[in-house]
């Protein structure tokens, strides 16, 4: 007779035996993966220089949970989706799997009570049967993803057959016990085990004893598959349940954008990282958070442009010389080949995609640093470019009295000492004396005029060398921060204002690792974006053809500049047709990590360039002199029967539908007439 009040029938048919060899496994399992644990922490130690210390601990505990529970990382895609799937489905199988130990362990025999009864029991059953079903389907599509469709960013062997493979078996012979008690009980609330139900249908033609013996048979066999599973966590891939989490925890910490600073450069005695020891606590942890899952991969322009970079491979590989593995080998050329860390733009598309959040390009810096500081090892032209930097200022070796020729006949005041400037504008190197980037200046000038706002150029501007810290060549990239610091504080200004993302970058995220090194800095996007939020300038009526824009890294990735080159450009253009990799996703040009000046085969602009033509935009718009020369120099080089597309800065556009006429522009230059004459 089956009782009114549905009840879990726990340990249903299992002999006593079973019972007790179930808590002796479960214990000596637990004992295990803890002991893997134990091993994972202390391998990670080694004798590796201790990490910073960070004091945020709440805010890094709340974002991990973030990260572990919405992965915000990971769900941009359907695979993405997949493994969000198969995490819940896990989460609350492992959930439903505790409460039942508490049913029977606690609450039955110790207070002589049950949990799991009632109305709870029967949604209990139906979450888990639910869980169970879309963890499964999610492994099947991890199974297609790897076996079938062979997606280039995981590998397809018999590791990782395992690795579905039992996790598939577990939730299956979970599911067969299920229908096993259910043929023979069949309770009234038998549906709300909808997935058990279904499965015992087959059995029904067997008699109660065949499938009762049955039952003790996969009870066994389902209990010691996942006693082995908690045991081989922390020896497994399974691993990531727990490293990838504090990798997490300890993320980069400020800026994206900053590369960490050496201090007291002039008084060390090894620079970099040249073998495998000199990686931090810090360092391998976040390297034993990766989750193999291949991301880093599947954006990294380096290996579409097919280099001899691939950063899952060289995390995998620094990773398993942690383990263990090749360690006669040396580290640079070793482990990891030169080309590979040259080969790097630091764009930062392999950072950003990782959900353990390793900083990949901060890695191969430090190993560049080794080469550049400790080697003079570089690639040719990037040693004539540094050279150029750090004797005449800028990296193509130009007179440093020319700097300022861009504007000699646009009335462009220099700053002056104890004057007050709304802007003070950072021009950078390209625009002052590339060609075609000086129409970028001079575009900037036309609208900061038309704004009516009070700036000025500084004459003793000199390149930041941010390339040369890309580069390893932090010597010189802090010579050169000193001496704009330097320059900068002689004068009085509101903000500093770029028109180059590596510039932006440079004087908002990494100059203020230096001393009397902050202050106020804007990129030009976001800045004409304000101008016209505010109706400081106008546009034309009449808009352009449509527009496919290309994200620069250090804007879009770095700085999460997204959404205000799109606002101006929909003002300007009549539509933006975009480019499927778009945003802090969009893919590199291929200039940036000293890339530009190097004598190396480009073949990363041509494949951005492609991908941007695929759009359909009429025209292309960009927001950093680099891209421009980069996409500029790829479609020169593309031998097309189509008509080149037109390629502009952003601020070219606006400068080109600028309203310079009416009361808005005359009322700005009265104010800045105004300005000049206080």
């Amino acid at each position: 007779m089956q009782d009114v009040i549905p009840v879990r029938p726990a340990f249903w048919n299992v002999p006593f035996w079973a019972e007790v060899g179930l808590y002796i496994i479960g214990l000596a399992a637990l004992v295990v993966c803890i002991a893997g644990i134990v091993r994972s922490v202390r391998l990670r130690r080694g004798n590796a220089p201790n990490p910073d210390v960070f004091p945020d601990a709440v805010a890094r505990a709340k974002h991990m949970l973030k990260e572990i529970f919405l992965q915000p990382h990971i769900r941009k895609d359907g695979l993405g989706w997949t493994h969000f799937a198969l995490f819940w489905g896990f989460f609350f199988l492992f959930l439903g799997t505790a409460v039942a130990t508490i049913d029977w362990d606690v609450a039955h025999l110790v207070f002589g009570t049950r949990i799991l009864k009632g109305s709870f029991y029967l949604a209990y059953k139906l979450v888990l049967d639910t869980a169970g079903l879309f963890a499964l389907i999610a492994l099947a599509i991890a199974a297609w993803r790897r076996f079938v469709s062979h997606d280039m960013r995981v590998e397809a062997n018999s590791r990782f057959a395992c690795v579905l493979g039992s996790l598939a078996f577990i939730i299956v012979s979970g599911f067969v016990l299920e229908a096993l008690r259910l043929a023979v009980q069949q309770p009234a609330w038998a549906h709300f085990s909808f997935v058990g139900w279904s499965i015992a249908q087959i059995f029904t033609s067997m008699s109660s004893d065949q499938i009762q013996a049955i039952h003790v048979f996969v009870w066994v066999i389902h209990g010691l598959s996942a006693l082995v599973f908690i045991a081989a966590i922390p020896l497994t891939y399974y691993g990531h349940i727990f490293k990838t989490p504090t990798s997490i925890f300890h993320h980069k910490p400020g800026p994206m954008g900053a590369v960490k600073k050496i201090d007291d450069i002039e008084e060390q005695e090894s620079f970099g990282i040249s073998n495998f020891d000199q990686f931090t606590r810090l360092d391998r942890l976040r390297l034993d958070g990766c989750t193999e899952c291949g991301r880093c991969r599947g954006v990294c322009p380096a290996v579409k442009a097919g280099t001899p970079l691939d950063p899952k491979n060289l995390v995998l590989s620094l990773q398993s010389r942690m383990r263990g593995s090749d360690a006669d080998k040396p580290l640079i050329d070793g482990i990891v080949s030169k080309d590979a860390l040259w080969s790097c733009t630091t764009c930062g598309a392999c950072a950003k995609a990782c959900p353990a959040e390793i900083p990949i390009p901060d890695m191969i810096v430090s190993m560049r640093r080794h080469l550049a500081l400790e080697m003079g090892d570089f690639p040719e032209g990037l040693a004539t470019a540094l050279e150029n930097t750090a004797t005449v200022g800028n990296p193509w070796g130009m007179d440093p009295g020319s700097r300022l020729a861009w504007c000699k006949d646009l009335d462009v005041e220099k700053a002056k000492p104890g004057v007050e400037y709304d802007v003070l504008y950072w021009v950078g190197c390209s625009a002052s004396y590339d060609r075609r980037a000086q129409k970028i200046a001079r575009a900037m000038v036309k609208i900061l005029k038309t704004a009516g706002i009070r700036f000025a150029v500084m004459a003793e501007e000199r390149c930041h060398a941010e390339f040369a810290r890309r580069a390893g060549e932090e010597y010189l990239f802090q010579t050169a921060a000193a001496e704009n610091i330097e320059n900068i504080n002689r004068y009085s200004f509101k903000r500093i204002l770029t028109a180059c993302p590596h510039c932006f970058n440079t004087l908002k995220n990494e100059y203020p690792q230096f001393d009397n090194g902050s202050w106020p800095v804007e990129n030009h996007v976001e800045f004409i974006a304000k101008l016209l939020e505010d109706k400081k300038i106008t546009l034309k009526d009449a808009k352009e053809a449509s527009v496919t824009l290309h994200d620069a890294c250090y804007l879009a990735r770095y700085n999460d500049v997204e959404k205000a080159p799109r606002r101006i450009l929909i003002q300007a253009c009549s539509s933006i047709d975009e480019a499927h990799d778009k945003a802090s996703c969009a893919t590199c040009c291929g200039a940036g990590g000293a890339q530009i000046f190097m004598d190396r085969p480009a073949r990363i602009n041509a494949i951005r360039l492609d991908e941007l033509k695929a759009a359909g935009g009429s025209q292309l718009a960009v927001e950093c002199p680099h891209c421009l020369t980069m996409l500029t120099s790829a479609q020169a080089q593309q031998n097309s029967q189509q008509p080149a597309l037109k390629i502009s800065d952003i601020a070219e556009i606006v400068a080109r539908n600028l309203n310079e006429s009416g009361d808005s522009s005359t009322a700005h230059a009265e104010a800045s007439l105004a300005s000049r004459r206080s």
